[in-house]
Parts: C-alpha cells; sequence; structure tokens
C-alpha cells in the first residue's frame, strides 16, 4: 500500500488516526476524543462516526475489537497501515507548514 494514494487526508480521518494512536477506544470516546482533540473545530455524530469506521476498517487503516458478552460494544484501535497513512500525512503537513513559514516571518 502506498500511503500517499490516500493524502491529503481529511481532518476527520487524521484526528481520529491520532487518537486511536495513543490507544484503543469505543465509539463514544472517538467522538469525545477528537472533538477535544480539535477545540471543538470536528464535530462528529455518532452516524457519521460509524461510517467513517467501517470505511477506515475496510482500507485496513484500523481494526474493531469486539467487546466482552455480546460484543455490541466494539473498541477500535489503529492498524500498522493506519500508522504508515497517519505518519505520512503528518509528514506532508509538516512540509507545507516549512513552506508557508517565511511567507509570514517578516510580518
Amino acid at each position: 500500500m502506498d500511503p500517499h494514494d490516500h493524502l491529503p487526508l481529511a481532518p476527520r480521518d487524521l484526528l481520529i488516526l491520532a487518537v486511536l494512536a495513543e490507544g484503543p477506544l469505543h465509539g463514544y470516546g472517538l467522538i469525545k476524543a477528537v472533538e477535544a482533540r480539535s477545540q471543538s473545530g470536528v464535530l462528529l455524530d455518532p452516524a457519521n462516526l460509524y461510517r467513517v469506521l467501517r470505511r477506515m476498517t475496510g482500507l485496513g487503516w484500523i481494526r474493531a475489537v469486539e467487546g466482552p458478552g455480546d460484543g455490541r460494544r466494539r473498541t477500535y484501535e489503529i492498524a500498522p497501515d493506519g500508522r504508515t497513512v497517519l505518519r505520512a500525512e503528518l509528514t506532508r503537513l509538516e512540509h507545507l507548514l516549512e513552506q508557508a513559514r517565511p511567507a509570514v516571518a517578516g510580518s
């Protein structure tokens, strides 16, 4: 998989991967963590979140782990391909910032 085929990431996708890189979370925990990380700039409703999680699972970026009991409470964790895509996007953004900084350095 070439991670650059998936760049640039939507801010929502970047934040979901970044939050999961710190450890597994269930859906509600992801909603709250993304909201906190983005200082309420990225708000996820449950239907949208689970659609994104299904897509990311299909791409192999994250894994769903069934909870104990009936398995309805899943947690999500980042997969190796997800870490690769996250690193590639962070590198891309860092490079972009390096290119833009001189424009405001003299202001």
